[in-house]
């Protein structure tokens, strides 16, 4: 009977079993580092793009913030020079107003006395005088406080009623009366307070 001893066979395909299964496994760790290391350099450019983008961004951001300050300026240079151009529309307003209502009050001023009376009160010439003069004029919005001089209680009265009839104030009160004595002459100081209709009211009317 013949034997035939297997022995150095077995262990020859045991160690080539071996040397595959090293292979297969130093292949798979290979694979394995390939794709981390195909990931770790891919997710780098990824980072580093991201980078960038952040950079470009913060750089336009910048520019951004730069301009809306430049913008923030001339938003105030602009306010500034409307408030001063409203501030010079007002004064103008105001100054014509006054001017008007001076011109308006001038008007109602009592200038010529009387048929009966115009011989006393007539100077050399026999031109008619003043029976009212102001000393003092102010406006305060629409309140008008006038004080002044007359001949009489009867001038300061016409001239109320006057005011009252010109359509302009929708107060007229005499705050105070008194005798006073001017170069000898027997004459009466005054002070009146007004309030005018406003601008609004009026132009409504109109």
């Amino acid at each position: 009977m013949i034997r035939i001893n297997l022995l150095p066979y077995r262990a020859a395909q045991k160690k080539e079993n071996i040397r595959r299964q090293i292979s297969m496994f130093v292949l798979a760790v290979i694979m394995v580092v390939g794709i981390l290391v195909y990931y770790n350099i891919t997710l780098n450019n990824d980072i580093d793009a991201l980078n960038t983008q952040i950079k470009n961004t913060q750089s336009m951001l910048a520019q951004l913030e730069k301009q809306a300050k430049e913008v923030d300026k001339i938003k105030k240079a602009f306010d500034t020079l409307k408030q001063k151009t409203d501030v010079i529309k007002s004064l103008e307003t105001n100054r014509k107003i006054a001017v008007q209502l001076l011109d308006n009050m001038t008007t109602l001023v009592a200038e010529k006395v009387s048929a009966a009376q115009s011989e006393a009160s007539a100077d050399s010439d026999s031109k008619p005088v003043k029976r009212l003069w102001f000393n003092n004029f102010q406006a305060n919005g629409d309140d008008i406080n006038l004080q002044g001089i007359a001949l009489d209680n009867k001038t300061i009265a016409d001239f109320m009623s006057r005011l009252e009839a010109s359509n302009l104030f929708i107060k007229v009160n005499l705050k105070t009366i008194k005798q006073q004595k001017i170069n000898e002459l027997n004459l009466k100081s005054f002070e009146i307070i007004c309030t005018r209709i406003s601008r609004n009211k009026s132009e409504k009317k109109k």
